[in-house]
């Protein structure tokens, strides 16, 4: 099936090409939504729902928020990671496309169609990039890249973000900002950065990565649960190691011991 979804997604990256959209808000002003993103979700629930009879889809856009338990499987999907970069034509957008089987991630794609690479992993198969595995790196925290952002949504959580940025700035070599979550976690699998948090993510803008990085030997989790949920944002924990992983969790659990919203 991994195939099958890569050919569908590959696809959908060609309705990025049309820079003719149009461009509306979902309430704030860093919050919108183009047609664009709109016409790829269309595209994909059309062609994924064919894949599987028996699943739900949960896309970003529109009113397709079928969180029911009453489907073994769900699509998870952001029709395009990082629409403020879209519309800037930025070229650091992606397709995101998880599957959940009993509510845990068992297939990913993730598709940067400005760069033609396809991210993707399936359930104990590990992860790859165009067919060649990959894997997270091995750097030691002191030496770590570090992806992350500031609660872009909702900026009353700006200031425990600013916190956590601080606390590992002065303990890790750098900070990158991409404004595609999807991008920055399935560069930590392949080791191109190697610590990550945000704290407010969306289930479409994990489901696929999270099984990314754990294929690529990475560690994935949050605060407040047990293991990632995918019926409310989260915050977002993850880690090249379990050293660093767990170093990062201390220092955001410092500034936010339980998730510090309902949704």
């Amino acid at each position: 099936m991994t195939d099958e979804v890569i050919k569908i997604v590959r696809e959908a990256g060609k309705i990025l090409q049309n820079r003719n959209f149009e461009v509306q808000s979902k309430g704030t002003v860093s919050n919108n939504v183009t047609t664009t993103d709109i016409a790829v979700q269309a595209y994909l629930k059309e062609q994924l729902s064919k894949l599987l009879d028996d699943s739900s889809f949960v896309g970003e856009e529109g009113e397709e928020m079928e969180y029911g338990k009453q489907f073994r499987y769900q699509w998870m999907v952001d029709p395009i990671d990082g629409t403020a970069n879209f519309i800037r034509d930025m070229g650091l957008s992606a397709i995101s496309v998880g599957l959940l089987d009993n509510g845990k991630p068992v297939l990913g794609v993730v598709y940067n169609p400005y760069r033609d690479e396809m991210f993707y992993a399936a359930e104990g198969k590990g992860s790859f990039l165009n067919g060649i595995p990959i894997k997270v790196s091995d750097r030691d925290f002191a030496h770590s890249a570090f992806c992350t952002a500031m609660s872009l949504y909702n900026k009353d959580y700006a200031k425990p973000c600013f916190n956590i940025i601080e606390k590992v700035y002065k303990e890790c070599d750098d900070i990158r900002r991409l404004g595609s979550a999807a991008l920055e976690l399935v560069y930590l699998a392949c080791g191109r950065v190697d610590i990550y948090f945000e704290i407010r993510v969306f289930p479409w803008d994990f489901a696929a990565a999270e099984i990314i990085i754990r294929e690529a030997g990475g560690y994935v989790g949050t605060v407040g649960f047990e293991n990632t949920v995918f019926d409310r944002p989260i915050p977002l924990i993850c880690a090249n190691t379990k050293e660093n992983y767990e170093r990062l969790k201390k220092i955001v659990k410092e500034e936010i011991p339980s998730v510090p919203y309902t949704r």
